[in-house]
C-alpha cells in the first residue's frame, strides 16, 4: 500500500472508533472520542500516578476482560506491592528509552502481577501520548494485514514487538498528520476486517 492509501486508511478508520458499527455514525463516535480524551487529559504529563488513577487505567484497558483486569489490579492491592509499582511508574515516565520504559513495568522483569506490554504501555500512552501508544493485539493484527509488521504472536502482545510496533505507529502518525492515539484508534477498529485489509470502512453518516 502506498503512502497516499495508508494516509487515507488511517484517517478514515480512526473516525470509526470506538464503535465501528453500521448503526453508529461518525458524529456519535466523535463525541465518544471527545469524552475519552477529556477523561484521559489529567494523566497527560504526570510525573507519577496515584493508586486511584492506576486502577482507573486498568479498568479502562481491561474493563471487559475480567481475568486480565483482576490480575493487573493485584499489583495495587497491598501497600508493599503498590509502593513498588508506584516507584516503577515514576521511573518509567522519566525513562528516555521506549524499551527501557516498558521494561520497568513488566511483570516478568519486576514481578508486577498481570502487567504485560498491554497494561504497561497503557500507563505510558496515557501519560506521554505524544511518545507512546497502547500495545494492542488488535492494532498489531491490522499492521500485519497491511504488510507493515510481522508480529511474533497474534495471541498476545509480545514484548519483542514493542519497539517495531511503536516505531510503525509513529511513522503512520507522521504520514497521516494525526496523533499517535488516533493511529491506535484506526488500527484497533480496523482489526475485525483483517486479513481482508486494506478495505475502506463504510463512510458512516455525518
Amino acid at each position: 500500500m502506498n503512502d497516499r492509501k495508508l494516509r487515507r486508511f488511517v484517517r478514515q478508520w480512526h473516525r470509526r472508533y470506538p464503535l465501528p458499527s453500521d448503526w453508529v455514525d461518525n458524529r456519535a463516535n466523535k463525541q465518544l472520542r471527545r469524552s475519552e480524551a477529556r477523561w484521559l487529559a489529567p494523566f497527560e504529563g504526570a510525573a507519577s500516578l496515584k493508586r486511584r488513577q492506576v486502577k482507573d487505567l486498568v479498568e479502562w484497558r481491561y474493563g471487559g476482560e475480567t481475568t486480565r483486569r483482576e490480575l493487573a489490579l493485584a499489583s495495587i492491592d497491598g501497600p508493599a506491592s503498590w509502593g513498588r509499582l508506584q516507584r516503577a511508574i515514576k521511573r518509567a515516565l522519566q525513562e528516555h528509552s521506549p524499551t527501557g520504559a516498558l521494561d520497568r513495568l513488566l511483570s516478568d522483569k519486576h514481578g508486577f502481577t498481570g502487567w504485560g506490554p498491554g497494561m504497561a504501555s497503557t500507563v505510558l500512552a496515557a501519560c506521554r501520548p505524544t511518545l507512546y501508544v497502547v500495545a494492542d493485539e488488535r492494532a498489531l493484527r491490522s499492521l500485519s494485514a497491511l504488510g507493515l509488521m510481522v508480529p511474533h504472536s497474534f495471541e498476545e502482545f509480545d514484548r519483542q514487538d514493542w519497539w517495531p510496533y511503536l516505531r510503525t505507529c509513529r511513522d503512520l502518525s507522521a504520514l497521516s498528520g494525526l496523533p499517535l492515539r488516533s493511529v491506535h484508534h484506526a488500527l484497533r477498529v480496523a482489526a475485525d476486517e483483517a486479513p481482508e485489509l486494506p478495505a475502506s470502512p463504510s463512510p458512516g453518516r455525518k
